[in-house]
């Protein structure tokens, strides 16, 4: 049987694009198909008609979720994808078995098969050269970002980069080693640059340059992934981080915001001149409900407590600062905490109380008693706040900040960090935040002539793994605060520092708190607090399982259904 898309009405405009993505199936069809449906014999015939089903590809970008839906990149969380910045209001832990099946894996080769389709049948299609080598290059890209998250899940994965058929051979290959499949991502990715436009219905479709924002950030994580999680040489690949950080550097096309939070609140990021790629909500079209779960009655997530003190003061100094950092005025009273530390704090999380189940702000409730404000926007009212699904806030998928940092670690990890490199990247992201710029003689760093050190740097936490240079150490911070509720991005970065000891309630017992609210301490709030004041959102704590949970277990039916075509599908170690 063959696959079909349905006959819909072709519209320029990117209004419709997730919306056309969700109304499109990749299901079977009769051999005898109705009039007004496209089969794959007829459908490739005009440059609109690629166009269209290109589309379909844009939907794999989970962002603030669809509509409802609570899968998403940002904030929402669930077992196979949290981190150690927010507390979910549901308690949330690491699988301890198998699952049969998982989602991922499906969603993801369904794709990539839709990508191995779109290469084979675009170079017969009477359309302009130019236009059909950007396709190939969409294609290519999708293909790469899919591998790319399919290696970093599971590691030794099946590659795929042919369109087959359900009774090939080929179908149940053996997995391809994790570090192959990157090769290969950076390999079509490196394709796709050079097929690619430059730019295509502005910032939200793919252009040559989300290619190489990709780029660079497949490279610095195989980079570090190798260096920290492997104990090889990465820089070879975090070479390649900073040449295609470069090459997305040097765009003049590409400027920070003026303010760091519009990139998380905007309606329309269409145009914006930070943001390499986009989605796009329209009202009425395709929306999520992001603004819903931190805007409404409903319990927030709440940041933890180690993520809090993770924000450093305007001086750039940490807050426990050896020597002592008098910006910081300490944690008796909401006003202390928010006193002189990085704007950003302020601008994701209300500053102006504390919100639990006894006493509401505004309406409102956190698990940690910190108020989530990052979403909020003034021109939002109404429904379009308040209610599930109604939502349309646009979301940020790829960044001039991220490119940034990645350039700026990848310098950082090579050694050979100079000041140039820091003024052409992070001091760029934390002059727009509004704290002091870093400076460095290639280990060590310091804001305002002060040498940085901040003890966490070396705890006994850091101490497991092992711990990094100051600078490392600082950009990794950065990270961290430009990022915020950027959970997918989070939870990466933890995996390939091999920091999984940060999601660890025994290990790491800060992530599993909130804020310091001192006037609970003896009381019978149905909020309960440690004797130091700090909120316990949770009775239970979630331990992290090396090297277990670095990668997710393989669907067990995927690997009996390759074992009854005698190919035998590892399973990741420790999930046996």
């Amino acid at each position: 049987m063959k696959k079909i898309i349905k006959n819909t009405k072709i519209k320029s405009s990117l209004v419709v694009l997730f919306a056309a993505a969700l109304s499109f199936s990749c299901s079977d069809f009769l051999d005898t198909p109705p009039k007004d449906i496209f089969t794959d014999a007829n459908f490739w015939t005009s440059e609109n008609n690629v166009k269209t089903y290109s589309w379909l590809n844009y939907d794999t970008f989970f962002a603030y979720g669809n509509n409802s839906g609570t899968t998403a990149d940002f904030y929402f969380q669930t077992s196979s994808n949290f981190d150690d910045n927010l507390c979910w209001r549901d308690f949330t832990t690491f699988n301890t078995t198998a699952n049969a099946t998982n989602a991922s894996w499906n969603e993801y080769y369904t794709l990539i098969r839709r990508c191995n389709l779109m290469l084979e049948r675009v170079p017969k299609v009477p359309m302009d050269e130019t236009k059909k080598n950007h396709y190939l290059g969409v294609a290519k890209f999708f293909r790469a970002f899919t591998h790319f998250r399919l290696a970093q899940q599971f590691g030794d994965v099946p590659y795929t980069d042919m369109y087959l058929t359900q009774n090939d051979p080929n179908v149940y290959k053996p997995a391809l080693a994790r570090g192959e499949v990157i090769d290969n991502v950076i390999k079509d990715l490196e394709e796709a640059i050079a097929l690619l436009l430059p730019v295509d219905d502005q910032n939200v479709t793919v252009n040559k340059y989300t290619a190489y924002a990709l780029l660079s950030r497949v490279c610095l994580y195989e980079g570090t992934n190798r260096k920290y999680n492997l104990a090889q040489s990465g820089n070879e690949y975090l070479q390649k981080a900073k040449t295609a950080s470069l090459a997305v550097m040097s765009n003049s096309a590409y400027k920070l915001n003026a303010d760091w939070k519009s990139l998380y609140n905007s309606v329309e990021l269409l145009g914006n001149t930070e943001t390499i790629l986009a989605k796009r909500y329209i009202r009425g079209v395709l929306s999520n409900s992001i603004q819903a779960y931190t805007n409404t009655s409903t319990v927030q997530s709440g940041l933890s407590k180690f993520a809090a003190e993770s924000y450093v003061t305007t001086n750039g100094l940490p807050i426990k600062q050896v020597g002592g950092n008098s910006q910081y005025l300490g944690d008796d009273n909401i006003s202390n905490v928010f006193a002189n530390r990085d704007p950003r704090f302020a601008k994701a999380f209300s500053n102006v109380d504390y919100a639990y189940s006894d006493k509401p702000l505004n309406g409102l409730t956190s698990i940690t008693g910190y108020v989530f404000q990052l979403y909020n926007n003034p021109s939002t009212s109404g429904t379009e706040v308040t209610t599930i699904g109604q939502n349309h806030i646009d979301t940020p998928i790829f960044t001039l900040s991220e490119v940034y940092l990645n350039y700026a670690e990848a310098c950082a990890e090579l050694g050979t960090a100079t000041n140039a490199d820091l003024d052409l990247s992070i001091n760029k992201v934390r002059t727009r935040a509004g704290i002091a710029n870093l400076t460095t003689d290639g280990t060590n760093a310091s804001a305002n002539g002060v040498q940085i050190n901040d003890p966490q740097r070396t705890s006994a936490l850091e101490q497991i793994s092992g711990v990094v240079s100051p600078l490392i150490w600082e950009i990794r911070r950065e990270r961290r605060m430009e990022f915020m509720s950027w959970t997918t991005l989070r939870k990466a970065d933890i995996l390939r520092w091999k920091k999984g000891d940060y999601l660890d309630g025994t290990k790491n017992p800060d992530a599993l708190l909130g804020a310091r609210i001192p006037a609970l301490i003896g009381t019978n709030s149905k909020t309960k607090v440690d004797a130091n004041g700090y909120v316990i959102p949770y009775t239970v704590t979630r331990t992290f399982i090396s090297p277990k949970h670095y990668l997710t277990a393989i669907p067990t039916n995927d690997i009996n259904l390759y074992l009854a075509e005698g190919v035998e599908l590892k399973q990741n170690p420790g999930w046996n």
